[in-house]
């Protein structure tokens, strides 16, 4: 499914009206319908900012990057072991990669090219009353780019940044050079905390905190939970940095856990980041169809076999379905493919639940929740004092398993809602070997802590569960080694730069060249 893309990283191909006057689409009528404009607006434009395909589960996400890609890679779905399994189809990582520069069709938009069409309004608005009262706008903007952002980062290393869009923002065609990785998360993290200190002392008027609200379909214009957001955020990115840039992570993560109130984070589930839907959603047939199309829908062994089945994990019932012999099970990683193949022909691999996945109308854009948030102040504690390690770790699991049947409840699907968890399925849970934490195993303590956290994170969160295993090394997994490749024999350091960009950008390309391997490590691996 090639696309008709130029230099995507310097070029923001939307023009303002066509994104700006939010036209009347699938996703306006099922999950926001702002006041529509004729012109480009930095209100029409900030509605349109989150309307990303890598947020939402759509079919392209889910079948191209998550089932086919970053699943595999952390086995957080379940798959076959034929050749070239880690080789990423090159038209998917294209789609991935110029999702955050420029916009796929008429339903879905591009987070960077949104922005600096916003900046260029902003910077040309004459009275100075009415671009103060837009900051609102801007710097909450900010905090979504910068996410997604360093998503970017995780996934390729150096990428265009500083520069890119420029077409939108000045009128000017240059091409974009590509900052490292290091001065990208460097960036974000210094602006973060100047946004969220500006959230802190800022005294909007209520007209625009009026236009927030109605235009914010994130947060619904609430200040305390974009603080929490920039916050959260701004831990999340420290932690990634912490075993290479160790004293400024904890200097950094210290200063936002010994202080809540300047530093509120997402505590509780109900401040969980996501786009809600307002009403049964476009994207149900998407999900049915990216989950069951080429057994995308499996349930993973190590997660199923080794971990929730045999800890009784309430959360089983409302990741999968039993198999037809009544059991959970997964897809073993140590079969062949022939053992795989025709366990999953007579039903014996358990998939994922309908309900909760496959057929919820409702379910969300998940961006960032309460369970993360704990499982990294669980990780800081253990490593770093300042904190009970035991009891933001099992809040963390508390939360993943009232998030994910909360998620189930949703559903409006004629199908049986599973029994309601219980407090001593919970109690018997967090007792059990396999779970329990020992804060004096540090190794072990580590390894649980990320495994909890790979479980929350499941199929919908994959990318960012890969982030987390190639810069901590936990979850210890066994890794299938795929023999029929010799390019991508294991699940890549990173992804390769799409040719488009290898091709229309080839000078500024040059100064990356070199480190455009499968093999190479983002800077925040140790």
């Amino acid at each position: 499914m090639k696309k008709n893309i130029l230099i995507i990283s310097m070029l923001a191909l939307v023009a303002a009206g066509s994104f700006t006057a939010c036209k009347k689409s699938q996703f306006d009528e099922k999950y926001y319908d702002p006041e529509k404009t004729t012109v480009g607006t930095i209100d029409g434009l900030y509605t349109g900012l989150f309307k990303n395909r890598r947020v939402f589960p759509n079919y392209r996400h889910m079948f191209t990057f998550l089932g086919e890609i970053t699943g595999r890679y952390t086995q957080s779905i379940g798959f076959v072991n034929d050749n070239k399994m880690y080789e990423p189809n090159p038209d998917y990582v294209e789609d991935r990669w110029s999702d955050f520069y420029t916009a796929p069709g008429s339903d879905w938009t591009a987070p960077l090219s949104i922005f600096r069409e916003m900046e260029k309004i902003h910077e040309g608005l004459g009275n100075e009353e009415e671009k103060e009262g837009y900051l609102l706008f801007m710097e909450t903007a900010r905090i979504f780019v910068y996410d997604q952002a360093a998503q970017q980062v995780d996934i390729w290393g150096d990428i265009p940044f500083s520069t890119a869009g420029q077409l939108n923002y000045t009128g000017e065609l240059t091409l974009a050079t590509f900052d490292e990785g290091a001065a990208v998360y460097d960036f974000i993290l210094t602006d973060l905390k100047r946004i969220s200190n500006w959230l802190a002392t800022v005294q909007p008027s209520q007209f625009y905190m009026n236009k927030l609200a109605k235009q914010d379909i994130l947060l619904k214009g609430d200040l305390l939970k974009w603080r929490r957001y920039a916050n959260s955020l701004m831990l999340r990115l420290a932690m990634r940095i912490s075993y290479v840039q160790e004293s400024r992570a904890q200097t950094l993560v210290q200063e936002i856990l010994g202080n809540p109130t300047l530093y509120p984070l997402i505590d509780v589930i109900t401040d969980n980041v996501q786009i809600t839907a307002a009403a049964p959603n476009l994207l149900t047939t998407d999900m049915n169809a990216a989950w069951t199309e080429f057994n995308h829908n499996l349930a993973p062994g190590y997660m199923v076999d080794s971990l929730m089945e045999p800890a009784g994990d309430p959360r089983l019932r409302v990741f999968y379905e039993l198999n037809t012999g009544g059991q959970y099970q997964g897809v073993p990683t140590s079969w062949n493919t022939t053992q795989q193949e025709n366990a999953i022909g007579a039903g014996l691999i358990s998939r994922l639940d309908t309900v909760t996945f496959l057929r919820n109308e409702y379910f969300p854009g998940i961006v960032i929740t309460a369970a993360e948030v704990s499982f990294l102040k669980a990780e800081a504690y253990q490593r770093w004092g300042g904190g009970t390690a035991r009891t933001a770790y099992e809040t963390g699991i508390r939360q993943s398993i009232a998030y994910y049947f909360q998620i189930h409840n949703l559903s409006q699907y004629n199908g049986t809602k599973e029994t309601p968890y219980t407090e001593a399925e919970i109690t018997l849970l967090l007792a059990n070997p396999l779970v329990a934490y020992n804060p004096a195993d540090e190794e072990g303590s580590l390894n649980k802590i990320a495994l909890q956290k790979w479980v929350d994170f499941g199929p919908m969160l994959a990318p960012q569960a890969w982030a987390e295993m190639r810069r901590s090394g936990y979850p210890k997994l066994s890794v299938p080694v795929d023999g029929g490749s010799t390019l991508v024999p294991t699940p890549p350091a990173r992804l390769l730069y799409p040719s488009t960009e290898r091709n229309l950008n080839a000078k500024n390309y040059e100064a990356v060249a070199a480190k455009d391997l499968y093999t190479t490590k983002v800077f925040w691996v140790r």
